[in-house]
Parts: C-alpha cells; structure tokens; sequence
C-alpha cells in the first residue's frame, strides 16, 4: 500500500486493517475516534453486545373502579396547589334538611320537593285532580269538626239532661241575665250532675284524637294513607250514630270517644296527604281550605244545634252529622288517592336529579319506563304494599324528635291556642245566657264564622304563602324559619279577642262585643293551625309524619286536662280573670318567634339532617 498519508490529507479510516494502525499518526487516531462517536444511533444493534437490553416489563392490566385510586406520584408544589384549587371547586356544600333554594337563577318558583318522572308521583297528579282531593278533605273534616263545636254549645241540654230534667221545657223559659254560672242553668232544688263529667262530652275527642294520632301516623307508613284514611273516616259517622242512640252519660262519652278516635284523621292524617301531594309554595294555600271550610259547617250546625235541641231532640245533631258523614266517606274513597312515597333527601331538598328539557319548569314524564297511572292507583288500597319496619321506624322517629326545639315550641304554641278554642267553644253559650239571649237562638253565636272563613283562607293560605315567599327572596334562599312572621297577627288576634271577650262576659255588655272577642279568638286559632303544621313539617321534611305526631299528640295530653277544666275556672276566676291569664300565657309562648326566627336554623343543624347540595 502506498504511503499517501505523506500529503498531509486526511483520508477514510480503514478499521479492517490492523497493520494500519501501526502507522496512524496523531491526528488519524483523533480522527478514528471521532468518527466512531458520530456513528447514527439507529445502525448500532445491541443485540450483539456484550450487555444486552432488557426486556420491557409486562404487567397485569385492568380498569380502575370508581371508588379505587391510580398510582401514588410525587407532586411539587405546582401540582399540589394547581390540585387543591381544583378540589376546592369541585367540592360539594353541605346543606340542612329544610334549607332550600326556592328560586332559580331567573327569579322562578322551583318545585319542592322534585316530582319523579314517574306518572304514579302523587306531586305529578293534574291539578284539578289534586284540588279534587283537598275539597274531598275540606268536607270531611269540616262535618267531623262541626259536631265536636256542634257539641260543646250544648253543654247547657247535657247539664239538664243528666241531672234528670227535661232540657228543652227548662231551656225554653229559662231567664239567665246576669248569671254566669254554667249550673245556673239546674232549677233549684235539683241535684245538679258533676260539672266535669259532662265537660268530658266536649274534651274527651281531644284525647282520643292524640292518641289516634300517636298510632295512625306509623300504621300509615306501614300500609299507606289511604286505608287508614278510609278507616278512621268510618269511625266517625259510626260513633255519631252510637252518640245519638246512647242511654247513659257513660255511653255518651264512650261514643264520644270512638267519635275522636274517626276525627283524629283531621289533626295529622289531612295535613301529611297536602304535603304528599302539594309543592311546598301551595301547602298553606291548601291546608288553609281545609281548615277554613269547616267554618261553614260549624255556622251551620252550630245555629241549628240549639234550636234543634230546644224544639225537637238533641240526638238528631248526631245523626244529622253523621248521615253526612256517610256522604264525606264515599267521596274519601272516590276522589282521595294513595299518596304515600318514598322520597331521598335530596328530592326532598329540592335538587333537580333528573334533565329538564329547555323552556320546561320540569321533568318530563317517562311513561315507556314507569308505565301509565291506571284506575286502581286512584281508588286502589295497599298499592305500596306493607313496610312494617317503616312504621316501627316512625315511631322511633317520633321518641327521637320530641325534644327538638322547634317540635317543643309549637306544641306549647298549639296548647295555647288549644285553650282559647276550648274556651270559646264551652264559654260561649253560657256568656251569650248571661247576657239575656234565649237559649235556641244561641247558635247564632256562629254567624261571624262566616267571615271567619274568608280571612282563614286569605290570610292563612294565599297570604301566607306570599310572605314567607317574600322573605325568602329577600334572603336569596328558603328557610322553614320564614313561616313563622305569619304568626304575629294570630297572636295578637287571639290576645285582643281574649281580653274583649272576658271583659264584654264580665261586665254583660251588649252580646254584640261578645261575638266580637269570639270571632277574634276562633279565627286566630285557625290562622295558626296551617302556619304551624307548615312550619314543623317544613323544618324537618324527612321527618314529617314523626314531628307532626309530637306536635298532635303532645298538645292534646297537655290540653285535655286544662280544657276540662274551663267551664270550673271560669267559674271560680270570674271570665276577665281567667282571660288575663289566657293572654299571658299567649304573649309569653309568642317570644319564640324572633328566637327561632334568628336562631332556628342553627338549632337544625344540631337536630336535622344533612344533603350535598348539588352546584
């Protein structure tokens, strides 16, 4: 090989040649190294070296769950704060179980609690059918409340018809002005019968309501609203018929109690079908036609009881009352469906669990996966089938409930209120004697029911609604809480009524003044009643039945033995004395209203229960 290294040129390195490399020079080794570092990575195979690469590990693979996490990685302090911002976005806001957003982003009435798409949802009933209901209701419970009132203006008959004297020749000539006493009304020389005893004629429906209420309420979630409905409904007209027959003041209060056991629906049973079946911005609307169409009936019955008893017979107001209440029945069992279902804290909250289409205020029904609502879902009994756990459920509820706040307040708030009715209802016949009208045209005592009527509708239902609806707008959410301001004018009705009434009693003026104090004491009553019902079945909603329960139940072992007690202390007080107290007793109770109204809701959170709130 020729020596062309002489030139000074570089040439290409032969690696093949190993004699060469004794005469490479300086820079042809430099050059030789070079070149074996700038060899293209893609034309080295590894497969001959000495070390070869390892194969790429091959590991079990599969799809994580929801609840599982991936790998555990090490974050720096970019991805831990980038991680934390998103957390804090994605987190959910815990809300209390009566605490809902009544208005959406438009300024729109939301529906609460959320309709299902399904057709046989009662909160999915057409309107007019729901309206169907509640007039079905309204004239059960108005016939069953008006013998009861119906009855306690006739304690006057049942004094002289259990002492042995004959009621409607005494009654017809009897001269009471300026003579109070309830006895006043025994011929002297009669052994008059025990004044309580034939209070309990008036009172003892009040304890057989409480505790058929205590049991009516579970036997409901075991077995559902309606067969209980129509049950108890049957006990009514039966123990009016029974009442009638009776020979004895024993019967006549056994009757009465079977009676209390059958209108014992209208204290709890009524106001949990409305809120089965009613959006929580109609509920005051209609549970206030419900309690204010009983006043045409007590009107009604309580003109002609008196007249009735003083020309014919006392028994014909009971069975008068009871062949209408047949007639109540059969539309109970025609037009008021089975409203019973169970709904999830977050339907009860108001959450929209299901799409609305765009322009719809809800969810459209989905008949091809629930199917369509038939006939026997209308008049059909035991279609939720039997949860006897359920009931056993409620009535633990029921224990664990009683010492709620909330649950304690209105029963002292309906215990007082239940003694201006006692009051009114007992007291009256005997003031309106005392103030020179005739017995038989004391019925006329209920003309101002009529009016009385009108302002419970207005302003315990439609009135109501708008307030606390108003409030809750101000406040940019709905709190159980915004219920309660409707109570001052009730409260100071009954405060004024109470006052007017014993002091126009006392003093015998005109009876004029007289209906005055009664028709501010009746109406104020039965303002309270839907607002309170409302408010305790809106404070804790998953608890409905239970705190209801408490607040029936409890108000009435407390009344009952002060109610019987009425007629004795407005003898012994004097009717200004005894209604002072009665207003003291008003305005004391009333001081919870701005305590709850400002604390209620942080007395829940301790109480209720919690819902994610769905952003």
């Amino acid at each position: 090989m020729e020596g062309d290294g002489d030139d000074g040129r570089l040439g290409p390195a032969n690696f093949n040649n190993a004699n060469a490399g004794k005469r490479e020079s300086r820079i042809d080794k430099y050059a030789k190294r070079s070149s074996q570092m700038f060899i293209p990575y893609s034309v080295v195979d590894f497969r001959h070296s000495q070390a070869p690469a390892p194969r790429s590990p091959a590991y079990p693979s599969r799809t994580l769950q929801d609840d599982e996490r991936g790998l555990t990685r090490i974050d720096s302090i970019d991805t831990i704060t980038a991680e934390k911002q998103e957390a804090a976005a994605a987190v959910h806001e815990e809300e209390v179980l009566g605490s809902t957003e009544i208005y959406d982003k438009d300024g729109n009435i939301r529906f609460v609690p959320t309709p299902t798409p399904d057709p046989k949802d009662p909160l999915n009933l057409p309107e007019w059918r729901k309206w169907l209901a509640v007039a079905s209701l309204c004239f059960f419970g108005s016939v069953s409340l008006a013998a009861e009132i119906a009855v306690a203006g006739l304690l006057p008959v049942f004094i002289l018809e259990y002492s042995g004297v004959d009621p409607a020749s005494t009654l017809k000539h009897a001269d009471l002005k300026g003579n109070p006493d309830p006895l006043g009304v025994v011929p002297p020389g009669v052994t008059p019968v025990s004044l309580a005893s034939v209070s309990l004629l008036a009172t003892i429906p009040m304890l057989s309501n409480g505790i058929a209420t205590y049991l009516l309420v579970p036997l409901t979630a075991a077995i559902g609203r309606r067969p209980v409905l129509v049950l108890t409904s049957a006990f009514s007209w039966a123990g009016g018929f029974w009442a009638g027959y009776s020979k004895s003041l024993t019967s006549h209060i056994a009757a009465r109690v079977f009676h209390g056991l059958g209108s014992g629906a209208v204290e709890a049973l009524l106001p949990l079908i409305v809120q089965d079946m009613m959006f929580l911005h109609k509920r005051n609307k209609a549970v206030a036609s419900i309690i204010a169409s009983q006043g045409p009936m007590i009107v009604l019955f309580g003109i002609l009881g008196p007249y009735i008893a003083v020309n014919w017979d006392w028994r014909w107001i009971y069975w008068i009352t009871s062949a209408v209440g047949v007639l109540t029945w059969i539309m109970l069992i025609l037009f008021v469906p089975e409203t019973l279902r169970q709904r999830s804290k977050a339907e009860l909250a108001g959450h929209q669990l299901w799409p609305v289409a765009p322009g719809e205020s809800r969810t459209q029904l989905d008949y091809a996966t629930y199917g369509e609502r038939t006939r026997w879902d209308d008049i059909g009994f035991f279609q939720t089938g039997t949860h006897w756990k359920d009931a056993g459920k409620q009535i633990v509820d029921t224990i664990k409930t009683t010492m709620f706040p909330a649950v304690m307040w209105c029963t002292l708030l309906q215990v007082a209120f239940g003694m201006v009715m006692g009051a009114t209802g007992q007291a009256t016949s005997f003031a309106l004697l005392a103030a020179g009208i005739p017995f038989e045209l004391t019925g006329l005592s209920q003309i101002p029911q009529i009016l009385s009527t009108v302002v419970v509708f207005i302003v315990g239902g439609p009135v109501a609604d708008a307030v606390s609806l108003w409030i809750s707008k101000k406040k940019g959410g709905r709190e159980a809480e915004h219920q309660l301001p409707n109570l001052i004018l009730p409260i100071v009705m009954a405060i004024t009524g109470a006052l007017v009434f014993g002091y126009a009693d006392q003093n015998h003026l005109h009876y004029a003044v007289l209906l005055l104090g009664t028709f501010l004491l009746m109406t104020s009553t039965l303002i309270s009643a839907p607002i309170v019902q409302n408010y305790v079945i809106e404070s804790y909603p998953q608890w409905a039945g239970p705190v209801l329960v408490n607040v029936s139940t409890l108000r009435v072992f407390i009344s009952f033995p002060l109610n019987t007690q009425v007629t004795t202390w407005l003898q012994q007080l004097g009717p200004m004395m005894f209604t002072v107290y009665l207003s003291i007793v008003l305005l004391a109770v009333s001081t919870g209203i701005p305590l709850l109204f400002f604390f209620g809701k942080k007395l829940r959170i301790r109480t209720s229960e919690k819902v994610t709130k769905r952003q």
